[in-house]
């Protein structure tokens, strides 16, 4: 996961300002502070654990589980200044480079990033920055990207966030196709250099 954070952008312009803490708990922590729930996310954790976190690490944070057993990937829908959750189902992925890429796309998910399929399994509504609910809207997120230079690959696709009527900005990004894709897409690039800009 660590490498390929290291090799995406624009994650691999800022990692001299991304720290990665990991936690090892026992069997019997695990059960003190995990517990399993029917709905997104599967797991419930105390608060009084990611509490102790913040006031450890004085600064918000995403707390990323990896459910060696489980099949189940989500992400809050997020902010980068917020603390957020994020599961990682190990059994969903065929190898390390499908798990990683998962974890790019759930990372984003709690960074503010929106689902750009048209068959996703959550729904949501669009919005900013990557899914647009008409092409007005699209023009006004990202129109000074779809312009010019074929190049870029911005552009105005329908279906995001599970409705083939929303718009998002390219046919392949990590956000809609993580086992195809390479990257995030020039829009969801720009968003989450903002961020580290404004956050970090």
């Amino acid at each position: 996961m660590l490498q390929r954070l290291k090799q995406t952008p624009p994650f691999a312009e800022f990692m001299d300002r991304i720290s990665i803490w990991r936690i090892k708990l026992s069997q019997s922590e695990e059960k003190t502070f995990f517990k399993p729930a029917q709905y997104i996310p599967p797991l419930l954790v105390r608060q009084d654990f990611m509490d102790g976190i913040s006031n450890h690490l004085n600064s918000n944070y995403k707390l990323i589980i990896i459910d060696g057993l489980g099949s189940v990937s989500c992400a809050e829908l997020s902010s980068p200044d917020k603390i957020s959750l994020i599961i990682l189902g190990k059994n969903r992925y065929e190898n390390s480079q499908s798990f990683a890429k998962g974890f790019l796309h759930e990372l984003g998910h709690s960074l503010g990033l929106r689902d750009e399929c048209i068959d996703c399994a959550q729904l949501c509504a669009p919005g900013e920055p990557n899914c647009a609910s008409n092409q007005k809207e699209a023009e006004r997120l990202w129109g000074d990207l779809a312009v010019g230079d074929l190049s870029a690959r911005v552009s105005y696709i329908n279906g995001c966030c599970g409705n083939p009527d929303y718009i998002r900005p390219t046919i392949a990004s990590l956000m809609n196709d993580p086992d195809k894709a390479e990257d995030f897409g020039p829009v969801n690039e720009r968003y989450l250099r903002f961020c580290f800009d404004i956050t970090f």
